[in-house]
């Protein structure tokens, strides 16, 4: 690490003796007292810092004495101690634990800085993980091990050369001389003051972190996860001093943070299970942070200020950690849009839009969460950093930060252009509806996508303007769909034998129809008609267009069954009636044709499909069945034929009763 900055100091002073004039040198290294070109130093001097700050993290990484480890310090031993145990794990030997939670590290205020960092060694921090006793496996726990040393070695690291360069900087814009920076420089660096100050060692440890996150009912599984995720919590103070005021402490201690998160916002105001407040936080670590335990209360009061419940909240257990890890003042500036004058959505509906699945790809838009993952994109923290520490990088590269920013700012400004085209264009009067419908049309592109598939909805399936709007109200996913898509549906179904001049017709009472699958939904209905005797199909599509979106195996071939076995000639009374299939099959189909058959004793196989259901309840009963009490025999019979409610309810339940016991029994 010294050394590396020696190099780094060497490499500055080299540059100013080859600049003599004076302006070169200023232009490069000094963009502090610089009036030339700021913006091109602060670049190179970036750069400069980058690579000293990687080359300090792999001196750091070689150089820091962890004792008394006697796992394999080789990463390609290790990995291949590993694979001997995944290969033979009955016969191979435990792995040593050489930490114990009785004589666990802890630091004294007499020892250095790299004996204190010691206890933050991969090793040491999973056998202190390992030796509490729980259900942990190892692979787990050394990937807790792993995250916390990458994280401490790479912020002890950026601190000592952001002081440095802090250094270096008032140096020079105090006019130091050469002689003097000689002096100066020649000073011993193996101990620099300055970092001996900055990175002063406390006198707390890692193990105390761990017994403040088990003192409130955390599994040594659960502070795993939560430390591949987020390693910094292992630097967190444990406890607040007893003696010290906020104004003092300024920070907060992880026992206060997770007070916060544990026990008053998951226990308490959500009113979670213990079970399901700890599942919470192995997927959201970030709650036990100062920042991400004040956000996840500030976006439940939000929610429920926009009539949202905390119960409802809760009940949503998959989506939670999402909805918690979501930054407040994203959440705020996307409500402030939709209930502006573009959206006029009104509040009490903004909540519980945003707890859907469908606004997912929205929120993760304009609200995003900060994926622990590598990216190609240049923009990518990952790719400008040139490292794989994805977990540290924004700390590292601070553009990143304005590049978020005006990403955001780019994407309201097409969100409002969009809303602009929906309601001035498209002719949309409650463009709320069309959002909560379909939250992702904000994200199109109104000249690219927008307007080319209403002119095609318009010029190519002669779908009137004045009706365009209804449509599209109707079924606001269409605008979403590739124009060359639709073409295809379109072109299957003249195939079979559908007139053209029916389409304007079919696709404005039925605009799904557009987003089928050929081979998955309309293929099979298709030879399914066929199979039953039907010969003009395109005939019986015309008539019952939203067949092509039916299941065969769930609707269809039981109502076909109902039918085949009552009348004999089936496919002529289906060719005659094809709305026969859009009934449904237990409350409609098969009660009336019990009744008409048990009850009332009728022939049923004289009776027309379409006379029996063309009717409402009270109709049937008194048209067809002939009754004279106004059909209150028959309601009771479908009172008493259908299985009661609450039967229902209880079958639900308990089903997820067992679903959920299964669940937890395999996670604890």
């Amino acid at each position: 690490m010294d050394s590396a900055l020696l190099r780094f100091l060497s490499k500055q002073k080299r540059l100013k003796e080859d600049n003599k004039s004076g302006s070169d040198f200023d232009t490069l290294v000094a963009p502090s007292i610089s009036n030339d070109n700021p913006s091109d130093a602060q670049q190179k001097d970036t750069n400069n810092s980058n690579d000293a700050i990687n080359e300090v993290i792999d001196r750091q990484r070689s150089s820091l004495e962890f004792q008394q480890v006697q796992q394999p310090q080789d990463s390609q031993q290790q990995q291949q101690y590993q694979q001997q145990q995944q290969q033979s794990p009955q016969s191979a030997a435990p792995r040593q634990s050489v930490l114990t939670a009785e004589s666990s590290y802890i630091p004294s205020p007499d020892d250095s800085l790299d004996l204190w960092l010691g206890q933050f060694n991969q090793n040491r921090v999973a056998n202190l993980l390992l030796s509490l006793g729980e259900d942990l496996s190892e692979n787990l726990a050394y990937q807790a091990g792993d995250s916390v040393q990458n994280h401490v070695l790479t912020r002890t690291a950026r601190r000592r050369v952001r002081e440095f360069l802090k250094e270096r900087d008032t140096m020079w814009v105090e006019g130091l001389n050469d002689e003097d920076s000689n002096v100066q420089m020649s000073t011993p660096i193996n101990v620099p003051s300055s970092s001996t100050t900055i990175i002063k060692h406390p006198d707390y440890g890692f193990s105390d972190v761990i017994d403040v996150l088990t003192q409130n009912g955390l599994t040594a599984k659960d502070i795993a996860t939560i430390l591949i995720h987020t390693p910094s919590i292992a630097l967190m103070m444990p406890r607040k001093p007893v003696n010290a005021s906020d104004t003092e402490f300024g920070g907060e201690s992880i026992e206060e943070t997770t007070t916060r998160a544990l026990s008053e916002l998951l226990c308490g105001t959500l009113n979670l299970r213990r079970y399901d407040a700890r599942k919470v936080l192995r997927n959201c670590p970030g709650l036990l942070t100062k920042r991400g335990s004040r956000s996840g209360q500030q976006v439940v009061s939000a929610m429920a200020k926009m009539g949202v419940s905390t119960s409802s909240i809760a009940r949503d257990k998959t989506a939670l950690p999402t909805l918690l890890s979501r930054s407040p003042a994203y959440l705020f500036r996307l409500i402030a849009f939709l209930s502006s004058d573009a959206i006029r959505m009104p509040i009490q509906k903004i909540g519980p839009l945003l707890r859907r699945s469908e606004c997912l790809e929205l929120l993760d838009e304009v609200a995003p969460i900060q994926r622990l993952q590598a990216s190609n994109d240049p923009t990518n923290d990952a790719a400008i950093a040139g490292t794989a520490e994805t977990r540290i990088l924004p700390a590292f590269v601070g553009r990143s930060l304005e590049q978020r920013r005006q990403h955001l700012d780019d994407t309201y400004s097409k969100m409002s252009t969009t809303a602009w085209t929906l309601r001035n264009e498209i002719g949309t009067k409650d463009l709320g509806k069309v959002i909560a419908a379909y939250p992702s049309v904000l994200l199109l592109n109104a000249t690219e996508q927008i307007l080319p598939v209403a002119s095609y909805l318009m010029d190519g399936l002669g779908i009137w303007e004045d009706d365009l709007a209804r449509v599209l109200h109707l079924y606001p996913t269409l605008l979403g769909m590739p124009i060359s898509d639709m073409e295809k549906v379109v072109d299957f179904i003249l195939e079979q034998g559908v007139e053209r001049e029916n389409l304007p017709s079919i696709f404005r009472s039925f605009p799904s129809l557009l987003t089928l699958d050929i081979e998955k939904d309309m293929l099979p209905v298709i030879d399914f008609l066929r199979s039953i005797g039907i010969k003009n199909v395109g005939r019986f599509i015309s008539r019952l267009p939203p067949i092509l979106g039916y299941s065969v195996d769930r609707e269809l071939k039981p109502k076909w069954e109902v039918v085949d076995s009552t009348y004999t000639y089936t496919t002529f009374e289906l060719s005659k009636f094809p709305a026969f299939f859009s009934y449904p099959l237990e409350r409609v189909i098969k009660a009336r044709f019990e009744y008409l058959q048990k009850v009332k004793n009728l022939p049923i196989s004289l009776i027309a499909p379409d006379l029996v259901l063309r009717y409402g309840d009270q109709d049937f009963a008194v048209k067809v069945a002939g009754d004279s009490d106004d059909g209150v025999a028959f309601s009771q019979f479908l009172k008493d034929r259908q299985p009661h409610p609450s039967a229902n309810r209880n079958k639900r339940q308990n089903r997820s009763n067992n679903m959920n016991n299964k669940e937890r029994a395999s996670q604890e």
